[in-house]
């Protein structure tokens, strides 16, 4: 610190000439306790401190006496630019400061030395108080992270760990003032190899550890920089991952949980088979995009089921969902149904014109049902539809943007169509984004049961009964093929439910297909001579009836086993003699 820095800069002066009443209103004025005296050229030739005034008034002075008359001429002056340290063990009263040029340019006593002095001190103190603060934040702000932290010197040593960093690794020696190289810690490898790496690179640097028992550390090294962008220190953070990858598979677990739940809970969806619970997830995983769906299966395995549940269950769930089907409606009528038409765009259209499909499910969802079946013609326009997002009713001008998601269905096998020119291979492509397949009822036998059970209660319901299968037609129900699937056996249920004349439903009232079926491997009889026919059908069926009815006292039970109703069981045993109970 040189002198120029502490003194008291540009004084104002005092005439040789002027008085003591004008030094005193001078010192009111500036509030100092001297003044340098000036002659006319300006040079100082003395100067006036208040003690020496009251002095002189003290002594019989007044204030008309002039300044030159008792200031001081032993003057003490030295350079602006002598440095404190030179000067402040001397003994000062007043000191005057000149430049170069030999002007004066300022003046320095020891109140003003000791108010300077206090001032810096102050300034100093308050300075200690606000960075004392500040460290506490900081102390506060490094405690509050959940990560461990340590703060390493240019020097390898430790000067701060926080709190969380006893915790993640798991002892409470208190490594500062060590050197990093002397931790005790499962990655210490790792954090040197960091600290190394910020030190060389004066960047961030990463790393990872993984330990046996599945434990996960992430290990982050940030510098602190000095003035000439060197690194000073190390601030190294270490996060357990550990907790987090074990939420990470729980919520995995919740997740995959509440999907079971969702597809349990959807109501039109009947299955216990693994097959189908895969459908179903599928269909539930994707509700949740926009992504094109191409459902594909055979006729009759519940594609439109599937399509229904993904939109019920898709942000577009309050939007509509539009079904058009692709070999229902003939291909002249196919185009305007789908892209709708303007008025008078042909000969019988409405005269007011009519939106299509494609314009009706805005906000919603589109089925292409049996797309397999569509034109080739239409096929490019609906290419064109679907990657543009926009379409043009016959005869219309303008276009209108649409806002569908798009699920195809069908039962063919869209590649080979493809092989053999008769579905275009840019349009599978732009609906095969998310597969489907659905398998044969017969592929999933444990969906049987339930199917039936499920359209059992829906007919009954429909129709106030209460009627029931028998075990052998349960049974023929689990070993037929199915070929029409879900659809043959809603069919078949609800007729034999209408067609019943009692609620037991037994296998002689099934078709021919069914029973024939079940009848294809009977059981053995041994045979020791010939007899006539209907002899033989007697003894088979009396030894039958009298093995059910000791072993079923019931007769409507009996008569389930046997396959045929309680009361043709009834008429068979009195016509053959046999005794039962009523």
């Amino acid at each position: 610190m040189k002198v120029k820095q502490v003194m008291l800069a540009n004084p104002r002066t005092l005439h040789c000439s002027k008085t003591l009443l004008d030094a005193s209103h001078l010192y009111r004025q500036t509030k100092v306790n001297c003044a340098p005296i000036v002659d006319d050229e300006g040079n100082v030739v003395g100067i006036l401190t208040v003690f020496r005034l009251i002095e002189a008034i003290e002594e019989g002075a007044t204030f008309d006496t002039r300044v030159d008359q008792i200031m001081d001429t032993n003057l003490q002056i030295i350079d602006e630019d002598t440095c404190f340290k030179d000067i402040c063990e001397q003994t000062i009263d007043r000191l005057l400061i000149f430049n170069k040029k030999q002007k004066l340019t300022g003046v320095l006593t020891r109140i003003d030395l000791i108010n300077k002095v206090h001032g810096a001190l102050e300034n100093t103190e308050h300075k200690l108080a606000e960075a004392f603060e500040s460290n506490q934040e900081l102390r506060s702000i490094i405690e509050a992270s959940y990560d461990g932290i340590i703060v390493v010197d240019s020097q390898g040593l430790i000067q701060i760990v926080n709190k969380s960093f006893f915790r993640v690794q798991g002892f409470h020696d208190d490594p500062t003032g060590d050197s990093v190289e002397q931790l005790l810690i499962v990655c210490r490898d790792l954090v040197i190899q960091v600290y190394r790496q910020v030190m060389a690179e004066g960047k961030v640097a990463f790393a990872r550890y993984k330990g046996k028992d599945l434990t996960e550390l992430g290990i982050t090294g940030s510098p602190v920089l000095d003035e000439q962008n060197h690194p000073e220190r190390v601030v190294i953070s270490i996060r357990d991952f550990t907790e987090l990858n074990q939420l990470k598979l729980q919520t995995a677990r919740f997740s995959q949980e509440l999907k079971s739940l969702r597809a349990k809970e959807q109501k039109d969806l009947i299955y216990h088979s693994s097959a189908m619970e895969r459908v179903v997830n599928e269909a539930l995983q994707v509700s949740g995009v926009d992504s094109t769906v191409l459902i594909t299966g055979e006729s009759g395995v519940g594609k439109e089921v599937i399509a229904r549940t993904i939109h019920r269950n898709s942000p577009r769930a309050e939007g509509p969902f539009i079904q058009i089907n692709g070999g229902a409606i003939p291909e002249n009528l196919l185009e305007s149904e789908l892209f709708g038409y303007e008025k008078g765009a042909f000969t019988g259209a409405n005269k007011e014109g009519k939106p299509g499909m494609m314009e009706l499910a805005n906000g919603g969802t589109l089925l292409l049902d049996e797309v397999g079946d569509m034109p080739l013609n239409l096929q490019v326009k609906l290419l064109r539809a679907l990657q543009e997002q926009e379409i043009y009713r016959i005869g219309g001008r303008v276009a209108i943007k649409l806002n569908i998601r798009i699920l195809a269905a069908t039962n063919k096998n869209l590649e080979n169509l493809v092989a053999e020119k008769k579905f275009r291979e840019d349009l599978y492509y732009r609906l095969n984004v998310v597969p489907i397949e659905i398998p044969p009822l017969r592929e999933r036998k444990s969906d049987i049961l339930p199917l039936a059970k499920h359209f059992l209660d829906k007919v009954n319901n429909k129709y106030q009964l209460q009627k029931y299968f028998s075990y052998e037609v349960c049974k023929l129900f689990e070993e037929y093929n199915w070929p029409g699937n879900i659809r043959e056996l809603a069919n078949l249920v609800e007729r034999l439910v209408i067609m019943s004349e009692q609620d037991a439903i037994f296998p002689d009232q099934l078709p021919p297909s069914l029973f024939a079926k079940f009848s294809a491997s009977p059981i053995r009889v041994a045979i020791d001579q010939l007899i006539p026919l209907k002899e033989a059908r007697e003894i088979v069926e009396t030894e039958l009836i009298v093995k059910a009815l000791k072993e079923y006292p019931s007769l409507r039970r009996a008569g389930e086993v046997l396959g045929v109703a309680h009361t043709t069981l009834l008429r068979k045993a009195r016509s053959l003699g046999i005794p039962y109970n009523d």
